[in-house]
């Protein structure tokens, strides 16, 4: 089974109820009037202890953070191609890519300082950092019992068509029949948009319409979550 087959089980699991209550302000008073405002270390992706206890958000963990990402990411207008389809109606293909954003999450749950690590465009890397600066309070990082700064990097994948209308759940996931893209920032069957990027005639640097593929490494698995590590896989960007 695939890591978006994977993805989709897990939030059918978590029950469609629980979904449509989540607030998102289960930590938002876990502590009172903290504020992180000296100098420490960052736990990086890379250098994650095995000890380390991962920040977590609010109200369902990294799978809530999947789909708080699917839903409330804002997509620019920014047209790849257009095509036909057999009717002789004209088709507008949004740009695909997957905006990769590294932030911290500080020691009093905030998520600060979101940084592009791989842009696809100036207009998606905007909107992944703007969704990124105003995320709702997680639980901190801990590490032998004493909270901790730790750094993740995010993926923010951006679908190739016009975004699905959301049904009464707000899911909107599932295939998109006129352009075959799945729905999570790739039309490639090896693409799994959270993290791993295609070539894309529109994906870009900051300042550039030209993309190329991320490279992968291998690093140990961090088994109590995937962020910054690939979604479950053993790999990082």
């Amino acid at each position: 089974m695939n890591i978006k087959k994977q993805i989709l089980l897990l939030l059918a699991m978590f029950g469609l109820v629980a979904y449509i209550n989540a607030s998102h302000n289960e930590f938002l008073n876990l502590y009172p009037d903290c504020e992180d405002n000296e100098t420490s270390k960052i736990y990086e992706p890379n250098e994650w202890p095995k000890n380390l206890q991962l920040p977590v958000f609010p109200d369902g963990g990294d799978i809530e953070f999947i789909r708080y990402i699917y839903d409330n990411v804002d997509y620019p207008e920014v047209i790849d191609s257009i095509t036909t389809d057999d009717k002789g109606n004209k088709i507008k293909h949004r740009a695909k890519g997957t905006v990769l954003v590294h932030l911290t999450i500080d020691r009093c749950g905030k998520a600060v300082n979101p940084v592009v690590q791989e842009s696809v465009n100036e207009k998606y890397d905007a909107a992944a950092i703007e969704l990124l600066s105003t995320l709702p309070m997680f639980k901190p990082g801990v590490l032998d019992g004493i909270r901790v700064k730790v750094g993740l990097l995010v993926p923010v994948p951006f679908t190739r068509s016009n975004p699905k209308k959301k049904n009464s759940w707000g899911g909107g996931w599932g295939d998109d029949d006129d352009s075959g893209d799945d729905g999570w920032g790739s039309s490639s069957s090896d693409d799994d948009g959270w993290g791993s990027s295609s070539s894309s005639s529109s994906s870009s640097s900051s300042s550039s319409s030209s993309s190329s593929s991320s490279s992968k490494k291998t690093t140990k698995k961090k088994e109590s979550s995937g962020w910054g590590g690939g979604w479950g896989d053993d790999t990082v960007w």
